[in-house]
């Protein structure tokens, strides 16, 4: 019954929409009724299109239809948030009111850190905060309220939020960015889960402009990302941003490694703003491997895997004349015979070398 009553509801505006369902009327009307509320538009299209991307995978047929109804749902609660921040208002600033939450779209919110931002005489105020929401659990927000009695005659006002990290940290200011030295505020944040995703927001700050807060796209660059790492090394997680130096951290993963860590090595990365888009302007790699073969005498790679050929072969079992002379074969050129000694002649000769000799014992222990 209940997706006979999807259909049902759905019968007057996907009917002659086609295959596309995210082009029905309803979702229009609500995408633009989230457009003109939200203060991070650039942020909500990509969403969007992401949405879109995933229902044009789904097969046709009822799934879509809830999927569809869900999104309109989804859109509709973040314009109605949006539209009643966007309405509030303050005439002596922000209440001061300990960790209660001012302008929030969290539900059981309190707030553990707030602050000032100034530039040249205008200034913002922000409240760092925490609670939870029906749809994603617990979560974190941020609010900007323009400090309208020092920029400005008039009351003060939310000209910025996000609700959508697991948690935000401090805002930090940085002038002088740009062609034309301008300034931006970086929000540092993650999202929930193992993979820690970047939840950061950006910022270009304009005191006195017609939009004060416009958001610059800070996802994007990651589509420039493969080009510039070696073959075989990847990012699978978030990124440790450095705003202040506009850079990036963060570890490599390669093939068989777990999602937890990477064994690849390291990336650092730099960005540049160019617009309303944060842009990967250069890669630095440190390759573990290639930084351990430069570091490591060509005999002990020779003996690590000489042990792990020999600890191979001697635990196979020569069950016809064809499979022992394969053994034996194997055991000859791998020299298995004088393997000990060769060991120990190592371990002499870097006596002094910690690092070599702890990288014998861990081959030894394979």
């Amino acid at each position: 019954m209940r997706i006979l009553a999807v259909l049902t509801l759905f019968s007057m505006t996907l009917a002659g929409a086609g295959p596309v369902v995210g082009q029905t009327p309803a979702l229009d009307q609500a995408m633009r009724r989230a457009e003109a509320a939200t203060p991070l538009p650039l942020s909500l299209a990509q969403e969007q299109a992401d949405w879109l991307q995933d229902l044009a995978d789904m097969p046709a047929g009822p799934g879509s239809a809830e999927e569809t109804l869900a999104r309109i749902q989804s859109l509709t609660a973040q314009a109605n948030r949006d539209e009643r921040i966007g309405r509030l208002f303050f005439r002596d600033g922000i209440p001061s009111r300990g960790r209660d939450c001012v302008a929030t779209g969290l539900k059981g919110c309190s707030s553990y850190m707030g602050g000032y931002l100034a530039l040249d005489g205008a200034g913002l105020q922000w409240q760092l905060q925490e609670g939870f929401t029906d749809e994603t659990g617990v979560s974190g927000g941020i609010v900007f309220i323009d400090d309208g009695p020092a920029a400005r005659a008039g009351p003060s006002v939310p000209i910025a939020w996000s609700f959508d990290a697991a948690r935000f940290d401090a805002p930090i200011l940085l002038t002088g960015r740009g062609p034309d030295d301008e300034t931006y505020i970086a929000v540092p944040g993650v999202h929930a889960g193992s993979g820690s995703g970047n939840a950061d927001i950006l910022f270009r700050w304009t005191p006195g402009g017609s939009r004060e807060l416009v958001e610059i796209d800070t996802w994007s660059w990651r589509d420039s990302l493969e080009d510039k790492l070696p073959e075989g090394l990847e990012v699978w997680q978030g990124v440790r941003f450095d705003w202040p130096n506009m850079m990036a951290f963060t570890p490599l993963w390669q093939n068989g490694d777990g999602n937890c860590c990477g064994t690849g090595g390291t990336a650092t990365l730099s960005f540049e703003i160019e617009g309303d888009r944060l842009v990967l302007s250069n890669v630095s790699v440190r390759d573990s491997i290639i930084d351990s073969a430069t570091m490591t005498p060509t005999r002990v790679f020779d003996y690590a895997g000489r042990w792990v050929g020999c600890a191979h072969w001697g635990g196979e079992e020569g069950y016809d004349t064809e499979r022992t002379a394969q053994i034996n074969a194997a055991v000859t050129e791998l020299r298995c015979a004088s393997l000990e000694t060769d060991g120990a002649a190592l371990k002499r000769e870097y006596a002094e070398t910690p690092r070599i000799l702890a990288l014998i014992s861990r081959a030894e222990a394979d």
